[in-house]
């Protein structure tokens, strides 16, 4: 087989895959703003969360099967009979972090009342065509406006990175000062990469996924697992 038939090969396997999650986006954000209209008008504790398509749950079998999903559950398992937390998911997918700082965070500061909890997981977006020196003042400045006691992400592992362990050595220094919180995406992802991707090759899957919630949950204080 010649090369550029290989490489036909692949890319017919691919694009049903890559097609497949595209048509997630539109589905996931009109699920996730149906939840946030209930959880406006709900009770309990608020959990804002703030990112791109990875706090959608791209990639995953279902909306709420992403990252926040699962460590929603775990949040819930935690409460017990005392009720499940109520989950305002203003990601995006494809938002970078000019997109936090221009949108999502103006929305946080407009709550009538502080949330109980606030995460943020961006940036992935930014590592292709972001400078790094941009990219790390705006991490900065995010990190400087986000809530004490807030979560704030490392960029996980794939594009660019020596651009991503840049910035995360940003965040990990500097994070502690504002008082927030990190969770090291970072430090559980990359290979072995099986049974961990979307089919589209790019976003996590089911089990990817786990790996960003124990992170989340590790840095909450919870064992990881």
């Amino acid at each position: 087989m010649s090369v550029r038939s290989a490489l036909g090969r692949v890319a017919r396997v691919a694009i049903p895959g890559v097609r497949h999650v595209h048509r997630q986006v539109a589905r996931y954000a009109a699920l996730w703003d149906a939840d946030n209209a209930l959880a406006l008008d709900g009770d309990g504790p608020l959990w804002v969360v703030l990112g791109d398509s990875t706090a959608q749950g791209i990639g995953a079998p279902s909306y709420n099967q992403g990252y926040v999903g699962q460590l929603r559950t775990r949040l819930d398992a935690e409460r017990g009979d005392d009720g499940p937390w109520r989950v305002l998911n203003w990601s995006r997918s494809g938002a970078k972090t000019r997109d936090v700082i221009d949108v999502q965070l103006p929305r946080l500061d407009a709550l009538d009342r502080p949330a109980t909890l606030v995460t943020c997981a961006i940036g992935a977006n930014d590592l292709r065509p972001t400078p790094l020196d941009l990219l790390i003042e705006r991490l900065r400045h995010i990190m400087g406006r986000l809530p004490a006691g807030a979560v704030v992400a490392t960029l996980p592992q794939g594009l660019g990175p020596e651009k991503a362990f840049a910035a995360n050595e940003v965040i990990r220094a500097e994070a502690p000062a504002h008082g927030l919180l990190v969770a090291d995406v970072w430090a559980r992802t990359g290979a072995p990469w099986r049974g961990k991707v979307a089919s589209d090759g790019f976003h996590p899957g089911l089990r990817g996924y786990a790996d960003w919630a124990a992170a989340f949950a590790e840095a909450l204080g919870f064992d990881g697992r």
